[in-house]
């Protein structure tokens, strides 16, 4: 059970919530596509309190019940989400032997639903950086409000006990703050759809919910499920803008990637050019725009990974410029078709894909009057 110690530490986690939103708000590397998500799962939940002996396993044996929820969650940036989630249970539990041994046989029944806001945190992005992964692992935290009709029978005295009874001047309560926290894991199926399994443990601040007071400070309803869950771009504006490009013949600049193409390589024998500083190099008098998908000062993937990676069909270039690797696709005269461009390739599963500028092979500052080119 939860000390008053472990207690502070969860209300203090909490109070970062609107710390961390607002971090998140004002970071202009947060915004990306597919930011909002849908979640339904199914599952059972194991009640632990005062009328509860069996542990986990034993519990399978006539103590768990169907549960089921909805979430709702808006991401900030890859690593935090904040969610509104509404959940329903019911309740089941036996117990033969009070706290100080006495014989008793009583049996906790009835139902529970809360709602709560809770944040999400996703451990792959957090400790490995951003990236599109079809596996990651994941934790939530939050505080809500939960309500219960719950019913404690005694089958040694025949004696009931109801959720809001008042027995012996002690009035138990039928609602009370709940502090939901878990981990849980999430597979991509694809850009949109992914399955989910979650653990979660929902700390109710009373001890009411089984209606009796019999050594645990705190009641508590585990919750293992399953679930589905929808990634949708919540960004209208982008949604509007958002087409297949056309590419006009006139802006491509003709670039050969020798490490895509070595048809010519094979057949005379003789090996490409390649400039030290650049594997790729682009011989081009004006401004071309692209579209960024990857930065990287370490352990460098090569081209045909991320070809792979994100189902990218054109050319990827890669730039080394202050010793960054910098990979970008796409070549358009015109900052706007680039920028409808960049929405494709975050549909792809680059969540941070951007619009970039090169001129003669260098990376340059996007002004105000190229963006009206």
């Amino acid at each position: 059970m939860p000390t008053n110690k472990s207690l502070k530490i969860i209300f203090l986690s909490l109070l970062l919530i609107p710390i961390i939103t607002v971090h998140a708000q004002t970071n202009p590397r947060a915004k990306y596509t597919r930011n909002w998500q849908f979640n339904y799962n199914l599952g059972f939940t194991q009640f632990y309190g005062d009328a509860s002996n069996n542990g986990y396993f034993n519990k399978f044996s006539g103590e768990i019940a169907f549960a089921t929820g909805a979430t709702v969650r808006k991401y900030f940036t890859p690593v935090f989400g904040l969610g509104l989630n509404l959940w329903y249970t019911g309740v089941k539990s036996h117990k033969l032997k009070s706290a100080i041994g006495d014989d008793v046989d009583f049996t906790l029944t009835g139902s529970y639903f809360d709602g709560n806001v809770n944040l999400l945190i996703d451990f792959n992005n957090l400790f490995w950086g951003p990236s599109s992964r079809k596996f990651s692992v994941y934790g939530i935290l939050g505080i809500g409000y939960g309500s219960w009709n719950t019913t404690l029978s005694d089958a040694l005295s025949g004696g009931v006990i109801n959720s809001g009874s008042t027995i012996a001047g002690t009035t138990f309560n039928s609602g009370g703050f709940v502090v939901p926290a878990g981990v849980g894991m999430n597979y991509m199926i694809n850009n949109n759809w992914a399955l989910n399994f979650e653990m979660s443990l929902r700390t109710v601040l009373n001890d009411d919910v089984d209606v009796w007071s019999d050594g645990f400070k705190y009641d508590q309803l585990l919750y293992t499920s399953f679930g589905i869950s929808y990634f949708f771009d919540g960004n209208k504006k982008q949604k509007s803008l958002k087409k297949k490009p056309t590419e006009p013949v006139k802006a491509q600049i003709p670039v050969w990637d020798y490490r895509t193409d070595q048809s010519n390589n094979e057949s005379s024998g003789s090996q490409p050019e390649v400039v030290p500083v650049s594997p790729v190099t682009i011989v081009a008098s004006g401004v071309v725009f692209r579209v960024q998908i990857l930065a990287k000062r370490n352990n460098i993937p090569t081209v045909s990974d991320l070809k792979s990676r994100f189902n990218i069909q054109g050319v990827i270039y890669e730039n080394v410029q202050d010793g960054i690797h910098r990979f970008s696709t796409g070549e358009f005269s015109s900052y706007n078709e680039a920028l409808q461009y960049s929405y494709v390739v975050r549909d792809k599963g680059v969540h941070d894909a951007f619009v970039v500028a090169y001129k003669n092979n260098t990376r340059v500052i996007i002004t105000s009057e190229m963006k009206k080119q």
